[in-house]
């Protein structure tokens, strides 16, 4: 012991000696190898696991390019889905439109029918008024042919008179009948052959008229089926590999407006008329397969006809799918 505590090294100079320095040496060096083999097995481990991240890293580098490449192909996919059903939306408000317009003539209609009704149910009551005056004059006239009846049999002795005047006319009018009789003859031959060319003539018109509506329903079969026929042949309208030029219109009281975005402008900008056919016949000049997105908005203000007007003139002179079907038309005539 020193200073009363117990000395617990081992290599303790005074009472061993120098033979105690080896076992000692080698237990530190023990110490340090296992300290050392310990810390390379942490880091073999540690190393595994960022080799592992490392390839889970790597792989979901891989998936996400994947998800990329597919979320861009199905962006394609929906962007010529949104273009066809914009149009599709367009033409359902230019419907919408010429609905409302048929509902308003039908008011309208409606509203001048209840004005005739409240003329009718005024005549109606006119024509009451005007019933019991006319019993009242008939009650007054009933009384004026007592009167008459009265009269008449006081005249009735003058008509005996009379006939005896009568027999010496009817000699005369024996005479004359006999003439008109064969006059009348005349005319009845006469009436006959009008009335056969009357039925001749109606007999002709009904034809021709007949004719003239299986022409209209023949012509109106042949560009139904032409129609069909050409939408079997040709492929769906679709932006997709064509330029595409949005217009939309609009109006305002009693001014339009046109707002256009071409192909490479970001944003629409105000055109006049004039300027948008300018555009698009140099579009069209470059490159044939031009897409002529015309955009209706739902409170554009305009009239079905003006709506319906616009979109066929934009697409019949400059859209590549009508010129096309022009040209096919043109084709098969």
């Amino acid at each position: 012991m020193d200073n009363n505590f117990i000395d617990l090294r081992l290599n303790q100079q005074g009472s061993q000696g120098d033979d105690s320095f080896w076992p000692s040496f080698t237990d530190i060096m023990t110490v340090i190898v296992m300290i050392f083999l310990l810390a390379m097995v942490i880091l073999l481990l540690r190393n595994m696991e960022l080799l592992s991240q490392l390839r889970m890293s790597i792989e979901s580098e891989q998936e996400a390019l994947e998800l990329v490449r597919t979320t861009d192909e199905e962006n394609e996919t929906l962007e010529e889905r949104l273009i066809a059903r914009e149009h599709e939306i367009t033409m359902l408000r230019m419907q919408l439109m010429r609905m409302t317009e048929r509902t308003e003539e039908q008011e309208a209609a409606i509203s001048s029918q209840r004005f005739q009704i409240t003329n009718l149910s005024r005549e109606r009551d006119e024509l009451e008024s005007k019933r019991k005056l006319l019993t009242q004059e008939r009650d007054s006239l009933t009384s004026q042919v007592t009167r008459l009846n009265r009269e008449t049999s006081r005249l009735q002795d003058l008509i005996t008179e009379s006939n005896r005047s009568i027999d010496n006319l009817r000699a005369d009018l024996e005479q004359a009948n006999a003439r008109q009789a064969a006059t009348q003859q005349d005319l009845e031959q006469l009436r006959i052959t009008l009335s056969e060319k009357d039925r001749e003539l109606l007999a002709a018109l009904s034809r021709s008229q007949e004719a003239d509506e299986q022409l209209v329903d023949l012509k109106q079969d042949y560009s139904e089926l032409k129609i069909q026929y050409n939408k079997l042949l040709r492929p769906a309208r679709t932006a997709k590999g064509k330029t595409v030029v949005e217009v939309r219109y609009t109006k305002s009281g009693k001014y339009f407006r046109i707002d256009y975005r071409g192909p490479e402008d970001k944003g629409f900008s105000s055109i006049s008329r004039k300027k948008l056919e300018q555009n698009l016949k140099r579009l069209k000049q470059k490159d044939d397969n031009l897409y002529v997105k015309v955009i209706i908005p739902k409170n554009s203000g305009l009239s079905y006809n003006e709506a319906w007007s616009f979109t066929n003139h934009m697409h019949q002179n400059y859209d590549y799918y009508y010129q096309e079907e022009a040209e096919k038309e043109r084709i098969v005539e």
